[in-house]
């Protein structure tokens, strides 16, 4: 008796550990993709939104970034980002202000179905600022609306 209530109490907190690191994970932008993350906290794509060089990544450049990553793909002009937009029409297509590896992650299917938070099949310009605003704040452990290298980098280094 006593071991199977102790292998019951055994499972239960190990369902309830799964399901609270599930809701972790998930509530967490920066785990959404793996490819997405990866490719997002290279240095390479800090030195992209880093404006002003001064190693150091704030909301305004982010903001402004982002701004232009959806004017680049939004090709119609509409303010909406459809599944082609999105994706692009050939394999090779990439953003030209991104890595390729950061193109190919972000325009992914399954990126948009993450940004498009009304399901409308759709990204609009404030769906897609809004996940970002996400990853922002995510990325800033510190709160001083600045990312700077360390914070950058902190995915890969687990700090």
């Amino acid at each position: 008796m006593k071991t199977c209530t102790t292998s019951a109490g055994l499972i239960a907190a190990t369902l309830l550990g799964a399901l609270f690191t599930t809701a972790a994970v998930a509530a967490d932008p920066m785990l959404s993709t793996g490819g997405y993350a990866t490719e997002m906290h290279k240095m390479e794509m800090m030195k992209m939104l880093d404006a002003d060089g001064n190693h150091m990544v704030t909301k305004s450049e982010f903001d402004r970034y982002y701004s232009s990553i959806f004017d680049e793909l939004d090709k119609n002009k509409d303010g909406n980002l459809d599944a082609t937009e999105w994706a692009g029409t050939k394999a090779t297509e990439q953003i030209s202000i991104a890595t390729g590896g950061y193109s190919r992650e972000l325009r992914s299917m399954k990126m948009m179905s993450m940004v498009d938070k009304n399901n409308d099949h759709k990204v609009s310009k404030d769906e897609f600022i809004a996940y970002h605003d996400m990853l922002f704040k995510a990325m800033d452990k510190s709160g001083d609306n600045q990312i700077d290298g360390q914070e950058w980098l902190a995915k890969q280094t687990g700090n």
